[in-house]
């Protein structure tokens, strides 16, 4: 729906889209050439399953782009382009990422940047599109770019829907018994704010140490990743 009419939603699939348009590259071309290095170069960061899962969304993504391509737009209309294209873009995008890995680059480097230099996602991620939608009215038009962002907009909406329903923030809550070695854990590997909270079991009276962080749709599958692997039965 998108890259026939050269509209972009953000990150290495815009940029993919855009060199398709201006130089004739293969979308998959771009989209690897980018994605691979990324990926290898925040893996460590990452995690194992988030190699893994990543390396599968973006196999499966290139398999589409490839046989897809020989495929007319199946509509040229604007609107239907930003409704639709939003929409599917972006459960695509939310059903990968809520299973623990990500499709675009861009993600990837965010949560690099945001663990190295405390650099906030969401302000990497705007500043990063920020700058691709500039050269979409550049190399294209002010109104393809203008199409492009509310494009964008519906797809960080469906993905936050997809992972967290009506509610954008991630408030966690961790009992186990094994709470400090979880809290020290968590502030080490992936700088987590944590408070511990007392509470009381309503069965037996035993008191209880509880861990309270707060985080975001990408650092939460290795936050889960890394408290069970401490106690599987938080």
């Amino acid at each position: 729906i998108l890259a026939p009419n050269g509209l972009v939603d953000g990150g290495v699939t815009a940029i993919a889209i855009m060199a398709n348009k201006v130089a004739g590259l293969p979308l998959y071309g771009v989209f690897l050439g980018i994605n691979i290095p990324i990926l290898l170069f925040t893996a460590k960061v990452m995690g194992k399953k988030f190699f893994i899962r990543t390396s599968y969304a973006n196999v499966v993504t290139t398999l589409g782009l490839i046989y897809l391509k020989p495929f007319p737009a199946i509509t040229t209309s604007e609107l239907l382009i930003v409704l639709y294209g939003g929409v599917l873009f972006g459960v695509g995008v939310g059903i990968v990422v809520k299973m623990g890995g990500a499709i675009d680059g861009s993600e990837m480097l965010a949560v690099w940047m945001n663990k190295h230099f405390k650099v906030p996602i969401s302000t990497f991620l705007l500043a990063v599109n920020a700058v691709i939608f500039i050269f979409v009215a550049i190399l294209f038009s002010i109104e393809q770019a203008m199409f492009s962002l509310a494009i964008f907009y519906i797809v960080t909406k469906m993905i936050d829907f997809i992972l967290d329903g009506i509610n954008q923030g991630k408030s966690v809550m961790i009992i186990s018994g094994k709470n400090k070695e979880i809290g020290d854990l968590l502030m080490k590997e992936l700088q987590l704010s944590v408070t511990y909270l007392h509470g009381e079991g309503g069965f037996l009276g035993e008191h209880k140490r509880i861990i309270y962080c707060i985080t975001n749709r990408f650092i939460y599958p290795k936050m889960k990743d890394l408290v069970l692997s401490v106690d599987p039965t938080a």
